[in-house]
């Protein structure tokens, strides 16, 4: 029982992996954070980059709080920021007016 601790009344593991979550767990975290890039971009009129990269990441790991799902912030980290880097690489603000190098 090294890796686990009770917090709010559950046993919780400490040392989950992303692997570890269920696929309809992955596919929710997956759409918050295209959910968050779009209102980022919405609302600033640009790309979310470096510290606003983390302010993103920061209020997906809340969402997925308040869901009550159990990862490490370390490990969540990673593949949220993968997916921001995805939908900013399919944003047309990436791509500065220039057409993507698929589409020539």
């Amino acid at each position: 029982m090294k890796n686990h601790k009770i917090i709010d009344g559950r046993l919780l593991q400490t040392n989950k992996k992303w692997s570890q979550l269920k696929r309809s767990q992955q596919d929710w975290i997956s759409r918050i954070t295209y959910e968050e890039h779009a209102a980022y971009v919405e609302a600033n009129g640009k790309l979310p980059m470096r510290k606003n990269k983390q302010a993103v990441i920061d209020k997906v790991v809340d969402r997925i709080r308040e869901r009550s799902i159990w990862i490490p912030h370390h490990e969540a980290k990673p593949h949220i920021s993968n997916y921001i880097d995805r939908a900013n690489r399919k944003s047309p603000l990436f791509w500065h007016g220039d057409s993507p190098p698929n589409e020539a």
